[in-house]
């Protein structure tokens, strides 16, 4: 949000301050105009020293009792030291008396905002747009900011248009209207409103970026990849279009054309971990490991801790068949990022391949607690258990896992398998009679899990009967 405007903040004056320093030293009282005691105000501030500037603030109104300006700036300092409750007692009182002073207005936002006070933030701001004479396109941005503070993007929306009808080259406005339309699940719209603005604004690298990225998140790739191409023909210093530029190829399934991308982006921005780890995905993708370790090294000499690089060298330790390497890199991506399902999948089914059964199992189970809704983690750790134990253990546990996921056909097909595999054919064959029931075109679904089961005549009839009654 913006705070203050512009001239809010005084130049700090050294020789000022030896004079208020020595006016405090000899305990004499000297005078000082409003601006003056601003100054010295703003020098203590800018220190962290908020005792002297409060008293700077307090010699100053003792000399202009009646200065708005210093009322304003010992709110400020009160708002510094944790006091807005106090801070918001003056400026009721400064709004009392000078309703139009947009200063005052603008700043009181902030104090409610740092109140939590949406409500009150948002009421400083509309009565700012009636009392500023300019700078109405920052003061609908700042309050399409509260709007999104509290998720209402249309609200936001309809601020940010009313910010671009001002002035239509407001860069931030534009910016942040791409997000709003994004998070507002309103995309078309969004193509809409960049297509019709830049019909009068063609020079406009960010409505080509913003447009470029409604297109993207359609799903309409090419016509992204057009946008973001007159994005850069105005402005090919524009470090995120090229990366983006790299996001669209990649989802193209073109990783040549996608490390080009990226590799121009690092011209502007030589010191970005995300770019050399997209490209060591990239090359991944093309089995070139080596190129790929390369450019996750790299990402890692910019940030030791990059979880995306350190998940990309287990990756490639795990292709190159080092899965003690693999499993401690990916140990180390998920200390950075707990919650990162795939990278926890990445890390058990590497200690799988392994034979590391035990802390496989273990691993599983920690994350059947963390996700418990996910239900490859229930099958599996069932596949594991199954391994290690019996299959009637893995059906114990998925049974388990059908009390935390109702209703889930994927735990009830895994169960008819184990039970299968274990010998229980009349039990399997009651589950599958439910499962078929239940949802019958899943029957695809257990023949691929376990295409042995054609092989058992009563499940085989019990396939092609349901399949016929589909047909």
């Amino acid at each position: 949000m913006t705070e203050y405007s512009s001239d809010f903040y005084f130049e700090s004056d050294p020789a000022l301050v030896d004079r208020f320093e020595d006016m405090l030293k000899k305990r004499a009282s000297y005078f000082f105009d409003v601006e003056d005691i601003e100054a010295i105000a703003d020098h203590y501030l800018d220190c962290g020293n908020h005792t002297k500037a409060r008293k700077a603030i307090e010699h100053g109104l003792s000399l202009h009792p009646g200065s708005s300006a210093l009322m304003l700036k010992k709110a400020h300092a009160l708002l510094l030291i944790k006091e807005p409750q106090n801070a918001l007692t003056i400026l009721n009182f400064l709004e009392a008396t000078e309703p139009m002073n947009t200063e005052m207005l603008l700043f009181k936002a902030v104090v409610h905002r740092n109140l939590s006070d949406f409500e009150g933030t948002k009421q400083c701001l509309l009565k700012a747009l009636n009392s500023a004479p300019e700078n109405h396109e920052e003061i609908f941005l700042d309050l399409a900011f509260e709007q999104e503070m509290v998720e209402d993007f249309q609200g936001a929306i309809i601020s940010l248009k009313q910010s671009l009808e001002i002035n239509p080259h407001h860069e931030a406005s534009l910016f942040e209207l791409g997000y709003c339309f994004d998070m507002a699940e309103e995309l078309e719209n969004g193509v809409e409103y960049f297509n019709d603005y830049l019909d009068r604004n063609p020079y406009s690298f960010v409505g080509w970026y913003n447009l470029s990225l409604c297109y993207e998140k359609l799903g309409l790739f090419e016509m992204a990849i057009n946008s973001i191409d007159y994005c850069l023909a105005i402005k090919d210093d524009f470090t995120n279009a090229h990366i983006l530029r790299g996001n669209l190829y990649t989802s193209c399934d073109e990783d040549g054309s996608a490390i080009e991308a990226y590799t121009e982006s690092l011209i502007y921005d030589p010191q970005n971990p995300m770019v050399f780890a997209a490209i060591g995905e990239c090359y991944e993708r093309l089995n070139d490991f080596q190129s790929a370790e390369i450019n996750y090294k790299n990402a890692l000499a910019i940030d030791a801790n990059y979880v995306d690089a350190l998940m990309g060298m287990g990756a490639v330790k795990e292709a190159e068949l080092d899965y003690t390497s693999a499993m401690a890199f990916y140990r180390k991506g998920l200390e950075y990022d707990e919650l990162n399902l795939d990278n926890w999948h990445l890390l058990a089914e590497t200690l799988t391949k392994s034979g590391n059964l035990e802390e496989a199992e273990a691993t599983y189970a920690k994350m059947i607690i963390l996700f418990p809704e996910d239900e490859e983690s229930w099958t599996c750790l069932a596949e594991v258990q199954a391994e290690k134990y019996d299959h009637l253990t893995a059906v114990a546990t998925l049974q388990t896992g059908l009390e935390t996921i109702t209703p889930s056909m994927d735990l009830i097909w895994h169960i008819a398998k184990h039970l299968l595999k274990a010998g229980k054919i009349e039990l399997a064959e009651t589950v599958i009679h439910t499962a078929f029931q239940d949802n019958g075109p899943s029957g695809n679904y257990f023949l691929k899990i376990y295409p042995e089961a054609i092989q058992f005549p009563n499940i085989a009839d019990l396939i092609e009967m349901y399949s016929q009654q589909q047909s």
